[in-house]
Parts: C-alpha cells; structure tokens; sequence
C-alpha cells in the first residue's frame, strides 16, 4: 500500500513560482501519486481550517503552531478566579490518614477487604492501617 502525499507548510528559502507548482501537481497526478479528488479535499481542508481560525478569532494560522486557540481568543469569557479553601490542621491530618488507607486497602484482595472496612468503621482508620500493615509484612 503506497502512503500518500500529505502536503506540508511551506519552508523558508523554498519559494514554487505558481506555475511550478501547478507543473509539479499535474506530473504527480500523471504518476498516479495524487488525484484530482486528493487536490478537491486538500483545498476542502484548508478551507475548513481557515474558517476555524477565523472562529477562534484569529486572522489565520501563519506565525503560530495550529492547536489550542490563544487565552484572548478562547470561546469560555473571563476567567473566572477559585476561591482558595484553608485546610484545618484537623481536616489535613484526617486526609493523609484517609491517603494512606486508601493506599494499603489497595494491595489488600479484595475477599479480604471488608474485614478492613469494618475495623475502619468500628475502631478507627488509624487501627485499620496497622492490621493491614501487619497483613502485608509492612
């Protein structure tokens, strides 16, 4: 199976008079390379980039690498800033205890896990995070 031709941005220092171009497009068409339907939907897709670039609020895709649009140009408005929430010691320590639950409950099968949970619930995480170490050799 042949690959076909994808057409590439032009490169500096590399400037095609048009009539070599269109020269160049009929010996590969003539070479069965390209079709003329290949040309239709190449034409099609630049078409269909340029109007997204217009979309996005750009004036086209020369100078910038095409991806994500700018943050000036993006379709969302302002940006919105998040309000910061304060963790309390308490609800800090609480989760590192819950991280590291969370982590051995993991590695425990789980046909076993209930009896964890139900330490967890009954007791404490922290008596529940001692059975497992010991469970696991750690």
């Amino acid at each position: 199976m042949e690959v076909p031709i994808v057409p590439r941005g032009r490169r500096p220092g590399s400037n095609i008079s048009t009539a070599d171009a269109q020269q160049i497009l009929q010996d590969l068409i003539r070479a069965g390379k390209i079709s003329v339907g290949d040309i239709a939907r190449f034409r099609e897709i630049r078409r269909l980039e340029e109007r997204l670039q217009s979309l996005r609020g750009g004036g086209g895709m020369r100078g910038r690498r095409p991806g994500r649009p700018p943050a000036a140009a993006s379709l969302a408005g302002p940006a919105v800033r998040r309000r910061v929430r304060r963790l309390s010691a308490a609800g800090l320590a609480s989760r590192k205890v819950q991280g590291r639950y969370l982590g051995l409950i993991r590695q425990i099968p789980a046909s076993q896990r209930g009896k964890y949970t139900k330490i967890a619930k009954e007791k404490s995480r922290e008596a529940a995070i001692k059975e497992m170490q010991s469970a696991l050799g750690k």
